[in-house]
Formats: structure tokens, sequence, C-alpha cells
């Protein structure tokens, strides 16, 4: 379809447009009897002397025996090129020089004329001699949005009120003009082309979009919701680049999607429209991309996470980047469980492998600090790794408060019912964040942990109380070097247990009464528990008020076995932990799933 065919959308108006060129053109009169585009005519010269010659115009051409005969309006150039005669010829007298040397543009120009706003924008861009060439078809007007339009050697012009009068030329004219010209999505043109880069990119914006030609890729289009997201993010400058493709739709769902240099961009109703470029994508696209279980974006990359991550929301789960960990998607149930404890900010950090997941349905993935696991008929298992816990005070993915000490021991277990501990001391560094110290292996009670606010009771109940104290004072047969405020032992010390004035605090008695504890005696018996010790202020000031048969005598002290409820570690870790510590230190202690986020 040749380009004069593509653009006659409208029949009928070819008189009445020229018509209304000639009250518009600012130009001046056109000569006696002129040429009508596409035929003969014949056109008197000027006056000239009475010895100049007679002279014949035909379209296309100008003969005047014996002058030089001009070029044809379409190859016209600025000097005419003389054609010798076969015979000699008298010297032309000046006044035929003047009749025979009118300038051919003007001809050309009055052949197809150019009136109004678009003639206007044609002369500035040079007329016929300019880069546009010669008009190749009369001007349309009343068009689509009362706009106009007219055609050229070397372009399109088009004009609206809303729009003013722009060039198209090359691919980005072509495009235009085979999908639909004026009456397409992309209606006028609002901006004359730019072109630049490496590859050579032509960018042309219209009413609804753009068109970009990409050297070696092609011409397309970027519209609609796609358009204001991908201009929103910084169009050709910004990091997506320029278009690969044209627009697809009628994806599942009803969506849309465009790929650009660096990634895609995704439409889908009731979702948005959102990039997804970079590692992300990549995994995203790994993974099946739109057609996979993740299905459409819900919001856009967010950067300057936790460690300099990332992550990206999607319809069933997320993808997270973070150096060190990779690109790797959470969702489905153990997803849900992430996301509730904190996801990147809580004490498992970063996924560092995708989930994994037999036939029996047990599923398994793996982060910085520890293991998600769903068990079917179970739910899921919550697994950290020591190494979570002083991060975990950093990011604030510690569900007890720990009061900004300059200390804070951890002695954690896996499950309840479970009397093994783990136990870590983390120090505050100059920044507010806190690192390991040290750590060690010890056990709580019997019966392990109490639930978080239950109260453990009794002593040969067995149970170790969940929550985050302070330590104020330590004990034993002798100071060991500690800061703490230490008290010495003696056969008379005891640790009250009856319900009286006593109850959970330290007194001396020569008596030895049930539940009292005669720490003269754990102390000094074959297995030293009381040797050295530390007291965990659970149920007493400064961190409560004493409530009657709520538990007491919750202390850190030697004979790494399980207790009535105190926490046990070898002598030699015990020791460590007394010279390190200071009063107001904090003890954080629980099972991993309610202790940390």
């Amino acid at each position: 379809m040749t380009k004069a065919v593509a653009v006659a959308a409208v029949t009928g108006i070819v008189a009445a447009s020229l018509a209304q060129g000639a009250s518009a053109d600012s130009s001046p009169p056109p000569q006696p009897a002129p040429a009508t585009a596409g035929n003969a005519a014949t056109a008197s010269s000027p006056t000239a002397s009475p010895t100049a010659a007679p002279a014949t115009a035909t379209a296309g051409a100008a003969t005047a025996t014996p002058q030089p005969t001009p070029t044809t309006a379409a190859t016209l150039s600025p000097t005419p090129t003389p054609t010798p005669s076969s015979r000699a010829t008298p010297k032309p007298t000046p006044a035929a020089k003047a009749a025979t040397a009118a300038p051919t543009a003007a001809a050309a120009e009055a052949a197809i004329r150019v009136p109004g706003a678009i003639g206007v924008e044609y002369e500035r861009l040079g007329g016929a001699t300019g880069a546009v060439g010669p008009a190749t078809a009369v001007q349309q007007c009343g068009l689509a949005g009362g706009g106009c339009l007219q055609t050229f050697q070397h372009g399109t012009i088009a004009w609206s009120k809303a729009t003013g009068a722009h060039l198209l030329t090359g691919a980005l004219e072509d495009t235009w003009l085979k999908g639909g010209g004026i009456t397409s999505y992309l209606a006028y043109p609002t901006g004359d082309a730019g072109c630049g880069g490496d590859p050579r990119v032509c960018q042309q914006a219209f009413q609804r979009g753009s068109l970009y030609n990409v050297t070696g890729q092609g011409t397309f289009p970027v519209w609609g919701a796609i358009n204001a997201t991908y201009e929103s993010l910084g169009g050709l400058k910004g990091y997506l680049g320029y278009p690969l493709d044209a627009e697809t739709c009628g994806l599942p769902g009803g969506a849309c999607t465009q790929r650009f240099q660096r990634g895609t961009v995704y439409f889908a109703p009731g979702a948005g429209t959102f990039p997804v470029w970079g590692a992300i994508n990549a995994r995203y696209l790994a993974l099946g991309g739109s057609r996979g279980y993740l299905g459409y974006p819900t919001g856009a990359e967010s950067c300057g996470l936790r460690g300099g991550g990332c992550a990206q929301g999607f319809q069933r789960g997320r993808i997270y980047y973070a150096a060190g960990a990779g690109t790797q998607a959470v969702w489905g149930g153990l997803g849900q469980f992430y996301s509730a404890r904190k996801a990147q900010d809580g004490a498992l950090g970063y996924p560092v492998t995708a989930e994994a997941c037999d036939r029996s349905g047990f599923c398994s993935q793996s982060f910085q600090y520890g293991v998600l696991q769903w068990i079917p008929g179970y739910g899921v298992r919550y697994r950290l790794t020591s190494a979570a816990y002083c991060p975990a005070i950093s990011s604030g993915a510690v569900k007890y408060r720990t009061g900004g000490a300059s200390r804070v021991s951890f002695a954690i277990a896996d499950d309840y019912r479970s009397t093994r501990i783990t136990f870590i001391t983390c120090v505050r560094q100059p920044d507010g964040s806190y690192a390991k110290e040290w750590g060690a292996l010890g056990h709580a009670g019997e019966s392990g942990f109490a639930a978080p606010g239950v109260a453990t009771g009794p002593t040969w109940q067995a149970f170790s109380p969940t929550g985050s104290f302070t330590v104020t004072q330590a004990f034993g047969l002798g100071n060991p070097g500690t800061a703490l405020p230490y008290r010495t032992l003696n056969p008379y010390s005891r640790w009250g247990g009856r319900l009286n004035a006593n109850y959970n605090k330290y007194f001396e008695s020569s008596s030895d009464v049930f539940p009292d504890e005669n720490m003269w005696y754990f102390a000094t018996r074959p297995s030293h528990d009381y040797r050295q010790g530390v007291v965990i202020n659970y149920n007493r000031p400064p961190d409560a008020p004493i409530t009657m048969n709520a538990g007491f005598a919750i202390f850190l002290h030697g004979n790494n076995l399980p207790t009535w409820g105190c926490i046990s570690l070898n002598d030699g870790d015990l020791l460590q932990y007394l010279r390190t510590a200071h009063s107001g230190d904090r003890f954080v202690m629980g099972v991993a799933y309610d202790i940390f986020n």
C-alpha cells in the first residue's frame, strides 16, 4: 500500500481542501491558468519585451526556444541546467531571460498546495526544496478530532488544534500509518521525533503513547497503562531502556505485558502495572513468569532493605534478593509464616534456597539463619541456628524487649518439652547493633519451658520460664571476678520457697524447711550446682512484683544437667559468663518459636 493510499482516509474533500487552501494560503497569488495536479496546462509567460520569443508551459516542463530547458518540478535544483541546442540560436534579450528564469519551485508547490498550519510547518522545514520534499497528495481536513493531514515525498505532517503540526518520517511514519494513523489508538503526534544513542533510538510522542524505532530491533508503540508506568520510571533514560517488542495482551486474567531492554512491565486488572527487572526478573522468568505459580506482580521492587536487599510482591508470593543469599522466592504456607515473622527483618533473614517438597507433602526451605519446614498434619516447624540470635536483636526480631543492655544472653530450646538449650551472649557494638561474644550448650528444666505468660509454679513442676529478665546479682563460694554484686554463701544461706515474706528472696536461717532451698547444701554437695550462680529476676524486682506461688529460685548455675527450672552450664562456661557480666544485663530464655519473629 502506498503512503498516498494509506492516508486517504477521508474522501470527497479534495476540492474543498484546495478551496480552503487557496483562501488560507499566505503565498503570492498564482499565475493565470495554473497547472492542476497531474494534468498539463498552458501558462502565459510574464509580460516581456516585444523582442522576447513566446514560451509554452506544459505540466512538468517548460520550453522557450531558444532559451535553456529547466528541470521538472520533481527534480528541481536551485540552478537549472541548460540543454545545448542543435543549431545556433540568437542571443536572448534581457526580457526573454526574465520570461524564462522564473523559479520552478514555486510552480511545483502550486501543483499541490500546502495551506494552513501544515503549510506553516512545511515552510519551516524548507518547503519543496527541504528535506520533506514536495507534496504527494492534497491536504485532508475534517478528520478525527477536527485535524488535517498531508503527505510529502519524504514524510507526513499531521495537525490538530490540540497538538499542533508535526512531521513523521521513516519507520515511525510507516508504523503509524499501518496502525491506522490518526484513527489509531496513538492518534496525533504531540512532538517531533528525537533520535540518538547506541543503538540509535528514535522516539516520537503521540496523544496516547509513543513510538520507538530501535536500530536492529524494529519499531514499537508503548501506550496505555504500561506507557504511564514506563514514563514514570524515566522512559528511555530510565533503567528499563528501550522496548524490544510491542505490547502483548490477552494473557490469563486479561493481562498485558511488554518487554524492554532490561526488564518487563506487566499490567493485570486488580493487580496493577509494575516492572520486573534485574536479578528478581531472572528468577521470576525461571519460575514461569506470569504463567508460573507466582502470577503477576502486585507492587514494584523495593530495595534498601536489611543488608541492602530487595524484594518484590506477586499474586502468590514474593521474590527476595540479597548479596550473599542470592535470589529466591517464598510462597505458600511457608511464605505466609515467613511474612508473619517480619520476613527478611525477622530472625530467619533472607531465603538461601528454593522450597523443596517430597511426595508426602513435606516441604523445607533454608534461610540465612534457619530452616522452615511444612509437615503435613502439623503445620510449620521453625528452627533457628544460633547465628540468628544476635542479628535478631539488631533487626528488632526478638519478641521480648532487651532494653538496650550492654550484653544480652540467650538460652534457647528448639521445642517445648526439650531440655537442651543453646546459650549465646551478644555484645552491643558502638553503632547499636549486637555481635556474638561467645556461646555454649546447656540445659533448661526437666519439663522444658513454660509457654509465654504461663507461670512456672512450684519448683517441683520443673518448668523454666519464658521471657526476658535482668541479672543483678551473683552468689557462690567465692567471687571469681564478676562485676555483678556478689554474695558469698555460708551454712545459713537459704532461698525462700514457702509462701511467706521470704518468698523468692535470699535469707539466712539455721532451719531447713522445704520448699525453701538450702543454698549451702547445693553449693557444697559433690555436683557443686551452686558453687557459682547468677540470679535471674523472674517473678521478682526489678522486673516484676513477687506473685506468690508463681515460681521462685530461677538461677543460672553449674552442673550441666536438666534442672527443676534453672539454666545450667558447664563450670567453665558459667565462669566465663560471670567474668563478663554486669548488673542490668539481660537474659532471654524460651523456645525459639516464641522468642523470635
